[in-house]
């Protein structure tokens, strides 16, 4: 064996689902699968750093999570140790398949948009991300709000005061100009300047699509730099 097959969640689409459900809570940490080859990688099939290697039992599929996103993303992103790099532990490790116990949150049976919403809402106030809805195979992700990973497809300079940095990106299903601070308006720039920001994944939050699919009221999110997507 190599590399697990993993499941990748699909969104919610706010309507009632039918079965029994199991709920499980998501953190907002780094996907890390374990290859034989080549130890940890990441869904965009790039190398994770500083986590322990796979032990005989354990799972091959789990989300490492510390402190917060960013923390996780610099603690799995650094090949050479820094003296402030987050250190991984094992406890840092989440089973995903199978499910590590701490991330079990009942059930549902035939659960309604407001039975979901009010799970959604207490995982929310315990500062997870959101849930997962698992029957089987088909496990449905959970978020306050509609969020979307995409390609950037191009970018343009700002103008006024956001002259000399980015103004906003371009996907396939729109631009997205809101959401940057200043700082990652001048980072990106020069990504951008650099060829280096076309391609690259980035989250977005949205009211969900247009009739013509695109975003309604994007607002940039995140970078995804351990994602990658065709």
């Amino acid at each position: 064996m190599t590399a697990p097959t993993i499941n990748n969640p699909r969104s919610w689409n706010g309507s009632a689902l039918a079965g029994d459900w199991a709920v499980s809570l998501k953190l907002d940490g780094v996907r890390a699968i374990w290859h034989d080859k080549r130890g940890w990688i990441s869904r965009a099939n790039k190398p994770l750093y500083n986590i322990p290697p796979w032990r005989d039992g354990e799972p091959r599929d789990c989300e490492v999570f510390v402190n917060s996103f960013r923390d996780t993303i610099r603690a799995t992103r650094t090949r050479c140790l820094k003296q402030d790099t987050p250190a991984i532990t094992r406890h840092h490790l989440y089973g995903l398949a199978p499910l590590d116990p701490r991330l079990r949150w009942g059930t549902l049976t035939n659960p309604t948009p407001v039975a979901i919403r009010a799970q959604l809402k207490r995982a929310n106030a315990l500062n997870y991300e959101g849930l997962v809805l698992r029957k089987a195979d088909d496990w449905i992700k959970i978020k306050p709000f509609e969020t979307h990973d995409i390609l950037i497809t191009g970018f343009s300079e700002g103008t006024g005061k956001h002259r000399g940095r980015l103004g906003f990106v371009t996907t396939r299903r729109g631009a997205v100009g809101a959401g940057f601070t200043d700082a990652e308006r001048e980072f990106l720039w020069a990504e951008a300047k650099a060829g280096r920001l076309v391609g690259q994944v980035i989250e977005v939050s949205c009211m969900q699509f247009t009739p013509s699919g695109q975003f309604r009221h994007p607002v940039f999110a995140r970078m995804r730099p351990d994602k990658l997507l065709d």
